[in-house]
């Protein structure tokens, strides 16, 4: 709803804005640079005391090994990285207002051995240092180029300052499940699109509209696909499973979508098992997928276990009907709260308890 202004807009106001616009933007002044990769790790070997270092006020901020070696992976395969901005100072050298965790990411790589791990695009480079990349490889990445815009040496600190705090307030990482929607197009990631608007699993997936935006019932949708058709292959469960589900639900959904491709039958046999599991948790758990009544979320975990549960008793027996109380007193009794924390969720061991617990409960006489 738009409020209604308060105060009307008059020409002294209008002046008093321009002029105040006209001062701020006199004190943002900037150039454009592109650098290669090379020259911008021998200008920080260390964070403080070189040409190029960062200031005191985002020094707490790290990057896991793993965040170093996915920006790397970025760099390698050729996606576009965002602006960095410096700022000159005085005696010449560069104060990182953004960009100090690419920069400690591209010197761990190229001088301080860091060893590459759950990458998600090129996982063969695991276990890969720069040391292990062939010549012309190195050559390559050295040569990168990223855009860097170096603010004037009369931007004071607090535009400054002010600065690093908007980048980073205003930017936003995106979720795992945008990059597969984005990176992954095919017939099943069209499928859980369809089935995430749906009216029904709506109603039963209360969530918050900062959820929703995020993709959260793609999220849900796309694990119940993963798990439930991974659980019992000619490789055993979960194959390729390796308390990572971020890496193993692009890989299903990579190969999935080839295998719809190759065989368009398989996208209705997955609609009609999902909305069938729907149907089956509506009448048999009176809660849904939510732990309380009053939920306004839903753990995955939770979901994970009454879904995927449901799926596989359905499919062991697809007349299946089960009482909803004796199916509350078993999950009670058995203490199915405790199986559904998020402490250790997505080790392999807790994913296959929390699974067969519902399917067991269900499949029991």
């Amino acid at each position: 709803m738009v409020k209604k202004k308060s105060v009307e807009i008059d020409e002294e106001r209008i002046r008093e804005a321009e002029s105040a616009i006209s001062t701020v933007a006199r004190q943002v002044k900037f150039n454009v640079a592109e650098y290669p990769v090379s020259m911008y790790v021998s200008r920080f070997s260390n964070d403080v005391g070189d040409r190029y270092f960062v200031p005191e006020y985002q020094r707490n901020a790290r990057w896991s090994d793993e965040q170093k070696s996915q920006f790397i992976e970025s760099l390698i395969v050729g996606l576009p990285i965002p602006f960095m901005f410096f700022y000159q100072t005085h005696k010449g050298t560069m104060e990182i207002v953004d960009g100090s965790q690419r920069m400690r990411a591209m010197r761990s790589f190229l001088k301080e051995n860091l060893i590459l791990s759950n990458l998600v695009l090129v996982p063969e480079l695991n276990g890969f240092t720069f040391d292990d990349l062939p010549g012309d490889r190195k050559n390559k990445l050295e040569d990168v180029t990223i855009r860097t815009i170096i603010l004037d040496t009369d931007t004071d600190p607090s535009t400054r300052a002010e600065m690093f705090a908007r980048i980073n307030r205003m930017g936003t990482s995106a979720e795992p499940v945008e990059i597969r929607r984005g990176s992954l197009p095919g017939p099943v990631t069209t499928l859980i699109d369809e089935l995430a608007k749906s009216e029904q699993f709506a109603v039963m997936t209360p969530l918050s509209t900062k959820l929703i935006n995020k993709r959260e019932r793609e999220e849900l949708i796309t694990r119940f696909f993963a798990y439930i058709n991974t659980y019992d292959t000619d490789d055993g469960r979960f194959p390729g499973y390796r308390d990572r589900p971020s890496k193993f639900l692009f890989d299903y959904l990579k190969n999935s979508n080839k295998g719809a491709e190759d065989n368009p039958e398989i996208i209705q046999r997955m609609r009609e098992e999902f909305l069938q599991v729907l149907e089956f948790v509506q009448k048999t758990f009176p809660l849904g997928f939510r732990k309380s009544s009053n939920a306004k979320t839903i753990p995955r975990v939770r979901f994970e276990a009454i879904a995927v549960g449901s799926g596989l008793a359905l499919r062991e027996n697809p007349d299946l009907k089960a009482a909803p109380d004796a199916v509350i007193e078993k999950m009670n009794k058995q203490n199915f709260d405790r199986i559904v924390v998020s402490d250790g969720a997505n080790v392999r061991s807790k994913l296959e308890g929390r699974v067969d617990f519902i399917k067991n409960i269900l499949l029991q006489k």
